[in-house]
């Protein structure tokens, strides 16, 4: 008796499997379809999603990590394409083929910007920073926003895999809403280390890690598109009660009594849910797709 119908699956891994990885491993075909899963449930907020995998399944790590970066292109399209500029920033530019940082030190009425040039180390004694005006396209498109050292062939990383993956060819310079990736620090330092395309994930992705004393750990010194927080009442003290605009929240291998809370919070800041995890638990309020090693076996040979 044949108790998995493998028509049914081949339908399943046609409509929602075999799309470009960043990872290209053997079972492209499972995360492809969960990747997809995660993103009809947080862009469409119909319903939580909760993904059971086996503790056996063997790539937990590559999958959270495709996750992720599915989970960062969503905020790429909702980053803030008309950033408002203070008197006081700091902005690297982009065009010149050395590091180069600017202050901004004044604004016109008239589109007219003014910058200078930051000079750090010896440098600083004998030479005269340049000063540079340009127009508000161009301080758009030419520099990017930043919120400490950040050097420019990282950035031209950030943008280069998010623009090979999903046709997104800009670094934002201020996202207008965030997520939050609930995980433990151990799962964080696996996934953060995984190597894409010759860089690790944690320079690819604009993020800060906050601790349970609320201290901030940023990956990248530009504004971030992720919060990654060990427990959701991190994520609601730090976060959700300063009043940041939060689109999802990603769970990995979640405790199960962290979800009640974030049902009950979900009609005040109207994120969406997705959570994915090894262990064998239901919660009301989410609809469960609960994977068996045979499906994943059968899904990965099609």
């Amino acid at each position: 008796m044949q108790l998995i119908n493998e028509t049914y699956y081949q339908k399943l891994v046609d409509k929602f499997g075999r799309t470009k990885n960043v990872i290209e491993i053997e079972d492209s075909n499972f995360i492809s379809i969960n990747t997809t899963f995660l993103e009809k449930t947080l862009t469409e907020k119909n319903s939580n999603l909760l993904l059971q995998i086996p503790s056996s399944y063997q790539n937990t790590e590559l999958l959270f990590a495709n996750l992720l970066l599915r989970l960062t292109e969503l905020q790429f399209l909702e980053a803030d394409t008309d950033p408002e500029y203070e008197v006081g920033m700091t902005l690297k530019a982009m065009q010149f083929n050395k590091r180069r940082d600017f202050e901004l030190i004044q604004i016109f009425d008239n589109n007219d910007y003014r910058l200078r040039e930051i000079i750090k180390g010896k440098k600083k004694a004998n030479y005269s920073p340049a000063v540079i005006s340009t127009t508000y396209e161009k301080l758009k498109s030419k520099y990017v926003l930043i919120t400490g050292g950040t050097r420019k062939k990282r950035l031209e990383g950030i943008r280069t895999i998010f623009n090979q993956l999903y046709g997104v060819d800009f670094i934002p310079s201020k996202f207008k809403s965030k997520s939050i990736v609930v995980c433990k620090k151990s799962i964080w330092n696996g996934i953060a280390s995984i190597e894409i395309l010759e860089s690790k994930l944690k320079d690819l992705i604009p993020s800060t890690y906050i601790t349970k004393k609320g201290t901030e750990q940023p990956t990248i010194n530009i504004d971030s598109a992720l919060y990654f927080v060990p427990d959701y009442s991190t994520a609601y003290q730090c976060v959700l009660c300063k009043g940041e605009k939060i689109d999802n929240i990603l769970l990995l291998d979640p405790k199960p009594n962290q979800l009640p809370t974030m049902i009950m919070d979900q009609s005040e800041h109207h994120f969406g849910i997705c959570a994915i995890t090894t262990q064998n638990f239901e919660v009301e309020g989410f609809s469960t797709w609960r994977w068996l090693k045979e499906e994943i076996d059968l899904i990965n040979s099609l």
